[in-house]
């Protein structure tokens, strides 16, 4: 039996955030009835913004948000259809939401409302910027929201001439706050058992940027600067262009414990004693840590990237080839894990669609699934419902 088999999910979500927290919650056993306007959530849409077909056949990019749910259309704007909601929230566990606190409120779908209404009921959203402030009612996306407001964009981008502020991974944020969301819903539903009672739970795409990217602006306070350039993070944890024209990127952050040994890997022997780089305290000297970068430069710059990788890893160095977005379809790792499951559309089109990345005992490994059509499950779920 799944953990969540049993709790219903009424989800008004659109875009990426709230839809991929359903999609997990609809893995881990929770019947999740998404409901959409006649129009249909706009994430339908946007397959071909990335090549991608964007049918009721086929649409890779709603499908893997979407899979597992029963879609329901209604119209909220017509008190009929505001009804058959309701009836929908009243067997429901769990409200989930990305819509904006005020376009709730004038729905009467503000959680003031609905725990009076439904006294055990989740009350679940994602909000843009929280629920205080100049900013509560501002819609958000996470470029917005997350990445540029967080300093992400503007200190993430290498420090040189004709720099310019780094491009997006489209919907990495978004995908992060629907996980974290889904956690929370559980956190939730367990205290539920203990008190009979709802509650409710948000997270906002600003505040996990604050959480996310703390790490790197608490040091801030102390006078560390961003951005950086490519002579100014560590020796050994800096990617390196190798012969075969491929970027091996280290990651040490015991420097004198590992010194000697990644020497040795990379062919930098005649460095080893060198007080100017063989102490982290002695490569926070900006040109004692440019000069150790360069010369390793020159060491990598004779190595092909699987030979250099394989002397890391020998040496109990963590280190990777850096990847692009289309290997992540073929990486023998995502497969072997059920990161990315494959799927055949009808039309014969044979992918891989990334999967929700928790694991449970109890839960079967998912599969990629199709997402049904706008409405497809209205006739079903008013059956169930006793909806007419």
């Amino acid at each position: 039996m799944k953990p969540l088999e049993g709790i219903t999910v009424v989800e008004l979500s659109t875009y990426i955030a709230a839809p991929s927290c359903g999609r997990i919650l609809a893995t881990q056993g929770a019947r999740v009835i998404k409901v959409e306007a006649p129009a249909g959530d706009v994430e339908r849409k946007f397959g071909p913004t990335l090549f991608c077909p964007a049918s009721d056949e086929e649409n890779p990019i709603y499908d893997t948000l979407n899979g597992g749910k029963d879609a329901v259309m209604l119209n909220l704007r017509e008190p009929a259809d505001l009804e058959k909601f309701h009836k929908l929230l009243a067997k429901a566990d769990v409200f989930l939401s990305n819509n904006r606190p005020k376009a709730l409120k004038k729905m009467g779908l503000d959680y003031d409302s609905l725990k009076e209404k439904y006294p055990k009921l989740i009350y679940a959203v994602l909000l843009g910027y929280g629920e205080k402030g100049p900013k509560v009612d501002f819609p958000g996306f996470d470029a917005i929201a997350m990445f540029a407001t967080g300093g992400f964009i503007q200190d993430m981008m290498v420090d040189a001439p004709g720099a310019y502020p780094t491009y997006l991974p489209m919907g990495f944020g978004d995908l992060i706050c629907g996980t974290v969301l889904a956690g929370a819903i559980g956190t939730a539903l367990l205290g539920r058992t203990r008190t009979g009672k709802g509650d409710y739970v948000s997270i906002s795409l600003h505040g996990a940027a604050m959480w996310m990217f703390s790490i790197m602006s608490t040091g801030t306070q102390f006078g560390y600067k961003w951005p950086r350039g490519r002579y100014q993070g560590g020796p050994m944890g800096v990617p390196y262009k190798t012969r075969d024209n491929r970027w091996v990127l280290p990651v040490v952050n015991e420097y004198e414990r590992y010194w000697r040994a990644f020497c040795h890997a990379v062919g930098a022997e005649e460095i080893i004693d060198d007080p100017r780089y063989c102490t982290k305290q002695a490569t926070f000297d900006p040109k004692n840590r440019e000069d150790c970068i360069r010369y390793f430069e020159g060491c990598v710059a004779k190595m092909d990237a699987d030979d250099l990788v394989k002397k890391l890893e020998d040496a109990d160095i963590i280190a990777s080839e850096l990847a692009h977005f289309q290997d992540n379809h073929q990486s023998e790792q995502a497969l072997a894990n059920n990161f990315m499951s494959p799927i055949t559309y009808p039309n014969g089109d044979s992918i891989t669609l990334a999967q929700p990345p928790v694991k449970m005992g109890s839960v079967e490994e998912p599969g990629a699934e199709r997402a049904h059509a706008i409405g497809e499950d209205n006739e079903k779920v008013f059956r169930e419902f006793g909806i007419e």
